[in-house]
């Protein structure tokens, strides 16, 4: 895993590092990503924290051993964050 980027009308350009987790499947990952990602545009989130969202989702999904029942909830997904920020450093990943 590499990371994300986004890219805005603008020409702002937006890139993350992937959380390091052990990842047990590949399937589940991109849709929890893309949802993670668009619940932070639905909040009106700055798109740096959309990426961070999206990715730590899509994280939790490929760490799981299921797929859609595994799908973490906002709260989830926020403490997860935090619980790897706590782990490996408050701008784990950003680039």
């Amino acid at each position: 895993m590499k990371g994300s980027a986004a890219y805005t009308c603008d020409g702002q350009k937006y890139s993350i590092k992937p959380f390091p987790v052990d990842a047990r499947k590949g399937f589940g990952g991109g849709d929890g990503y893309g949802s993670g990602f668009l619940y932070g545009l639905y909040q009106g989130w700055e798109m740096i924290d959309c990426l961070e969202f999206g990715s730590a989702e899509a994280s939790m999904m490929v760490r799981s051993n299921n797929c859609s029942d595994s799908l973490p909830g906002p709260d989830a997904v926020h403490a997860f964050i935090k619980e790897e920020k706590e782990k490996f450093g408050e701008m784990i990943a950003r680039v």
